[in-house]
């Protein structure tokens, strides 16, 4: 396994890593499947390239991550701490205990540590309005990552409750 920028004809992968460092991965040419450590990866940004013993090569992202996301459609409104009072619409795509990935409706300037706020609803039957202080981890285009500002130890009941039964 080799740290890679392109294999040709393969879409990469995302792979999470458990709490041990150690990944599985089911080569999809023949099937075969091993695990694997991935603790001294942990840092490295950008792909990495695992070799299956029958030859083939596939490209993979790694996901160090506590807690895994739910893949959400749910509306809601960013607001900027600088300049202060300007926000946009949002899309929540997907969403954790410790953050989420959303897209923009348009184009805004929003860049990585940048601190902002967040507010959507969940589609439960409850339907509460979560308020989310958070900073930007990652921008790509539309698509933005987040990181929430919940001190330490915090649970959020409502995001807990509904991210168990999605």
């Amino acid at each position: 396994m080799n740290a890679g920028e392109n294999v040709s004809n393969n879409s990469i992968k995302k792979l999470y890593v458990d709490d041990a460092g150690m990944v599985t991965f089911l080569c999809p040419k023949c099937g075969d499947s091993r695990k694997q450590s991935m603790v001294k990866y942990r840092d490295h940004i950008g792909s990495v390239r695992m070799s299956c013993i029958c030859g083939y090569d596939s490209e993979v992202k790694l996901e160090f991550r506590k807690f895994f996301r739910t893949d959400t459609e749910l509306e809601g409104l960013y607001y900027r701490t600088t300049p202060e009072g300007h926000w946009g619409k949002m899309i929540v795509k997907n969403l954790s205990m410790t953050g989420c990935r959303f897209e923009m409706i348009r184009k805004d300037p929003l860049a990585e540590g940048e601190e902002i706020n967040l507010q959507f609803t969940l589609d439960n039957p409850r339907s509460p309005i979560i308020r989310k202080k958070a900073v930007v981890s990652e921008v790509e285009g539309l698509s933005v990552g987040c990181k929430f500002c919940d001190p330490p130890g915090y649970i959020d009941s409502e995001l807990g409750f509904y991210l168990r039964i999605s």
